[in-house]
């Protein structure tokens, strides 16, 4: 008993010395690596406050979550503009301010779960390659999304807004490659069907541990079945509910002016696809065209200029004047040639 009394008060002191400035921890820092050959750096659980500034400008992945950062600048991330995977979870995260994610045009996912955060910063929404959102466990109670640029530039793929106790879908706008939705976790009480209309692509939502109305829960699997996706993850419907009490609104939703709009961007975003690379094809074959005639051009003017040169090179022959005196030589004599001198 007496050992263990000594031992604990040895650690007490040795962290009493340690917070004193008497005994140096070990300082920690960002860690470099690779990771499907994208330059990562690893910022994780080093008690940052903010976004270190003096990392490589060429980093492509970075983890800067489990941190202390309250506030994210105008100029956190304006000297990394290569990155692609930025990782902000588990922060203090409160506010961010205008302009923070605008330099971020190669970003392709981020991750701002379990902040403080009591909105969406709307810029993220026109990030040019900008496919996954992970903005979970936030304060959004009272998402304000009456700023948002519509149409929404960014080719989001996969939006994750679980247990922010929203009482409703955020509207996006039509998001024609949507296809995955985690709103898991929130009441929903207002949840309205027409919401789903901007969703053509929509193939998994996540509705568990919502308080979905009976009504709402058979109206979204309802829909989900009319559009071939899994309704696997929204609440079990306890009682299949007369038509006239629950109307299946499918003009508003798949038989919407919205929903064909939506699926119209989609096909004139395949479409243009086509086109690029049927472009891309023709302007490749155009340009080993072009090479191959330059080079038949090239390998025939280096001929020409090759037989030039040779015939430069050769001595000139003259008849020697004596094969045009009277022209009475024998016919078996042999002409007389001379060479020219130079």
């Amino acid at each position: 008993m007496e050992l263990h009394w000594q031992l604990l008060t040895f650690i007490v002191c040795l962290q009493s010395l340690r917070s004193a400035g008497f005994i140096l921890q070990e300082e920690r820092k960002c860690t470099y690596g690779r990771i499907e050959k994208l330059l990562r750096i690893r910022c994780y659980d080093l008690d940052l406050k903010e976004v270190p500034q003096n990392l490589k400008t060429s980093v492509e992945v970075l983890d800067l979550s489990h941190n202390r950062i309250r506030k994210l600048k105008s100029g956190s991330f304006q000297k990394y503009t290569d990155i692609k995977f930025l990782m902000l979870y588990d922060n203090m995260i409160l506010s961010v301010e205008v302009g923070t994610f605008e330099p971020l045009t190669s970003l392709q996912e981020i991750d701002l779960s379990s902040n403080g955060l009591t909105t969406i910063p709307l810029e993220l929404f026109q990030l040019p390659r900008l496919r996954n959102l992970y903005i979970d466990s936030n304060e959004l109670t009272s998402l304000n999304l009456q700023a948002l640029e519509k149409p929404v530039r960014a080719p989001l793929e996969y939006l994750n807004i679980a247990n922010c106790e929203l009482q409703d879908l955020p509207n996006l706008g039509i998001l024609p490659k949507l296809w995955q939705l985690n709103a898991s976790m929130n009441p929903l009480r207002d949840f309205k069907i027409d919401s789903l209309a901007n969703l053509c692509h929509l193939q998994v939502i996540d509705l568990t541990k919502s308080q979905l109305s009976q009504c709402g829960c058979q109206q979204v699997t309802n829909h989900l079945m009319m559009l071939g996706a899994s309704p696997k993850f929204v609440p079990v419907c306890m009682e299949a509910l007369d038509i006239r009490e629950c109307p299946l609104p499918y003009n508003r939703t798949i038989h919407s002016a919205t929903f064909a709009s939506c699926q119209t961007t989609v096909e004139l975003a395949e479409t243009r696809s086509f086109w690029l690379f049927g472009a891309g094809c023709f302007g490749g074959v155009c340009f080993v065209l072009l090479v191959v005639i330059f080079c038949v051009v090239h390998c025939r003017r280096k001929r020409a200029q090759r037989r030039l040169r040779n015939v430069q090179r050769r001595k000139p022959f003259v008849i020697s004047p004596k094969n045009a005196i009277n022209n009475r030589q024998p016919e078996d004599e042999p002409l007389h040639c001379d060479i020219a001198r130079k």
